[in-house]
């Protein structure tokens, strides 16, 4: 399955997220410090929607439980073993795509 594209890079400036829905899946796309970064939407707690929460020093925080997970490695903050699903992502012609078929970029 070829990545698919997500949202355009302006829409996206450092510090900002955005959802996405790809091929029926929940992703929350986020900007730290100029890296992208695609993962999964949902909290592995309670399956709040992250793109809802808040964003800040790189970290994705849930709206519902206050759960935090950083960006670059979709680790939550007081167990390494809880991860988010993370995806490759590629950026061509001003544009993000995100390869869902890969597991953990």
């Amino acid at each position: 399955m070829p990545p698919f594209r997500a949202a355009a890079l302006p829409d996206l400036p450092p510090g900002a997220m955005l959802p996405a829905v790809l091929n029926g899946r929940e992703i929350v796309l986020c900007n730290h410090n100029g890296s992208i970064h695609a993962l999964d939407g949902l909290c592995p707690h309670r399956n709040g929607p992250l793109a809802q929460g808040n964003f800040l020093d790189g970290r994705l925080i849930c709206p519902w439980h206050a759960w935090e997970f950083h960006c670059d490695t979709g680790c939550y903050d007081y167990n390494s073993a809880i991860q988010l699903q993370r995806f490759p992502v590629s950026i061509h012609d001003g544009e993000i795509y995100v390869d869902i078929a890969d597991n953990d970029a």
